[in-house]
C-alpha cells in the first residue's frame, strides 16, 4: 500500500508491505500491523515459545501500540517509552509474552523502540544498518521482553531517535527471518526496490528465509519512504 503524509509542506509518501508465515512451526505467535497518518507506526511482535499464550501476546502488542498512536503527541523517546509502557499492560492481561520492534514516524523525524529480538534495519544510499541489539543471553533466551514472568527478564525497551529522508527503507523482522539472513542477503533484495514495491520485498525475505530453512515463524514488514531506495 502506499501513503502520503504531511512533512514540512510536502507529501511524504509511504511504500508499505508486510508478510507473515508460520513456516515449519505447528502455530503462529508472530504479528505485524502498521498505521499510516500523521504520526506514522509499524510493529512487529514474536510471541514466547513455550509460553502459554504467545499468540495473544504479540497480537495485543501490536494492537496496543497501534491504538496509543491514534492520538499520540509530539514524536519523543518519552513518547515510544509510553506507548511500549501500555503495551507492556495489554501483554500482561493477555496472559503471555512477547517480543516487539516498534517504528513511529513523523515527517523527518523517526523513532525506533524494541524489547526482545525483534529487529529494525535501515538502508540508505545502499547501506544496511541494524539499529536494534538483540536483548538476549544466548540464542532463544532473552532477558527483555514484554509480560515477562521472570525477575531476570525485564521489559524495559530500548530507544533510539533517529530521522528519516526519502530514499530510506526501513525493515522490522522478527528473528525466524533477522536469524537466517544475513545482511548481504536483505540488502540484495532491498536494492531491488526501485524497480519493484515494499510488499514485494516482505514477501521475498519471508520466502527466502523459510528456502534457508528458517524453523521459526518469519515476519517482515517493509517501509519505503518517498520513493525509490
Amino acid at each position: 500500500m502506499s501513503a502520503a503524509v504531511a512533512t514540512q509542506g510536502q507529501p511524504l509518501a509511504y511504500d508499505v508491505g508486510a508478510c507473515t508465515e508460520r513456516g515449519l512451526r505447528s502455530y503462529q505467535e508472530d504479528a505485524v500491523g502498521h498505521d499510516v497518518g500523521a504520526m506514522s507506526v509499524f510493529a512487529v511482535a514474536d510471541g514466547l515459545g513455550g509460553h502459554p499464550n504467545g499468540d495473544l501476546a504479540s497480537r495485543a502488542a501490536v494492537d496496543s501500540v497501534l491504538f496509543a498512536a491514534q492520538s499520540a503527541g509530539p514524536l519523543t523517546d518519552a513518547l515510544a517509552r509510553s506507548t511500549v509502557a501500555k503495551a507492556e499492560v495489554s501483554v500482561l492481561a493477555s496472559g503471555g509474552s512477547t517480543t516487539l520492534a516498534m517504528l513511529m514516524l513523523a515527517g523527518s523525524s523517526a523513532v525506533v523502540a524494541h524489547v526482545g529480538d525483534s529487529r529494525v534495519y535501515r538502508m540508505r544510499c545502499g547501506v544496511l544498518e541494524q539499529l536494534t541489539q538483540d536483548h538476549r543471553e544466548y540464542r532463544h533466551v532473552l532477558n527483555r521482553c514484554l509480560g515477562a514472568t521472570s525477575p531476570d527478564c525485564s521489559s524495559e525497551p530500548d530507544v533510539r531517535v533517529l530521522e528519516t529522508e526519502p530514499g530510506d527503507v526501513w525493515v522490522l523482522a522478527t528473528d525466524g527471518v533477522s536469524d537466517t539472513l544475513g545482511h548481504p542477503e536483505i540488502r540484495a533484495i532491498l536494492r531491488e526496490l526501485p524497480t519493484r514495491d515494499a510488499r514485494w520485498a516482505a514477501e521475498e525475505l519471508v520466502r527466502l528465509a523459510l528456502a534457508k530453512e528458517s524453523r521459526d515463524n518469519c515476519t517482515a514488514l517493509v517501509v519505503r519512504v518517498g520513493g525509490g531506495a
